[in-house]
């Protein structure tokens, strides 16, 4: 049986909960999770409800054009894995590296940018493993991409943190430093041009993820901002890599790793 914590200082109980739960870096995100499962969703669907929310509500920690990994333990089965990572575009060629002196790639520079996974791995996950559609987990995020959310401290901190990087790039610096400074905690933080793209998104899934207006302005950018042939918009980028369900396999290296999104369900 566990300690019992002393209730005289500030930390944390212990959740017990008889059918369900889930925990996310976001209480937003977690009531969403729950709704979902109130709403008939399994933990599938319940994850994905919530990875949607924390990328509207949490824009320095995650985002529709990033990656997703995901461990599933279905009830009564062997633990699975999804690599929802994106590949390199597909005229990234390690030559014109090479020739432009370049003996690795800057972190912040438009050469570290992947197609996005994510998108391609909610869809996957939802198809084969959710009982909800995409367009009814992608609601939650639309909605609060759309009428905007007060700043959590936390986030505020982040933002200030980064505005140095925020404000080396036009787009980054009219979305996210409105008045040249990052929003303070309880601001109200809209993005529709955000929701715009979670609706094209939402009916129909992967294929829009790759099609849409959206991918096309990233490209469009990384582009100009690359200004090599490693970004050409007259070649296609690559379908986000994705491989079949398989075993998980420990590996102790990624021991403090933590989850962005964890859901109970039965």
């Amino acid at each position: 049986m566990p300690a019992m914590r002393d209730f005289q200082t500030p930390t944390r109980s212990a959740v017990y909960a008889p059918t369900a739960m889930a925990a996310t870096s976001h209480p937003r995100a977690t009531l969403a999770a729950i709704e979902t499962l109130k709403s008939g969703g399994n933990a599938m669907d319940a994850a994905i409800c919530a990875g949607a929310v924390l990328a509207v509500i949490e824009p320095q920690m995650t985002g529709i054009g990033g990656d997703c990994f995901v461990l599933y333990a279905p009830s009564g089965a062997p633990v699975i894995a999804y690599n929802g990572s994106g590949a390199a575009v597909a005229a990234a060629e390690p030559g014109w590296y090479r020739d432009h002196g370049m003996a690795a790639i800057p972190v912040n520079s438009a050469h570290a940018v992947t197609v996005p996974g994510a998108v391609e791995a909610w869809h996957r996950l939802t198809t084969d493993h959710g009982r909800m559609t995409f367009a009814e987990l992608l609601a939650p995020a639309i909605a609060l991409a759309e009428d905007g959310f007060p700043v959590p401290p936390r986030i505020s901190a982040d933002w200030a943190r980064f505005a140095d990087k925020l404000a080396a790039t036009e787009p980054a610096r009219e979305k996210f430093l409105p008045g040249g400074k990052p929003l303070a905690p309880g601001d109200i933080f809209r993005q529709p041009e955000l929701a715009a793209t979670l609706r094209t998104i939402a009916p129909r899934a992967r294929r829009a993820s790759m099609t849409a207006a959206s991918p096309k302005t990233w490209l469009r950018r990384l582009t100009a901002t690359a200004g090599c042939t490693a970004w050409p918009t007259s070649r296609p980028m690559r379908a986000p890599m994705w491989i079949r369900f398989r075993p998980a396999i420990a590996d102790t290296r990624c021991s403090n790793a933590r989850p962005t999104v964890r859901v109970s369900w039965r």
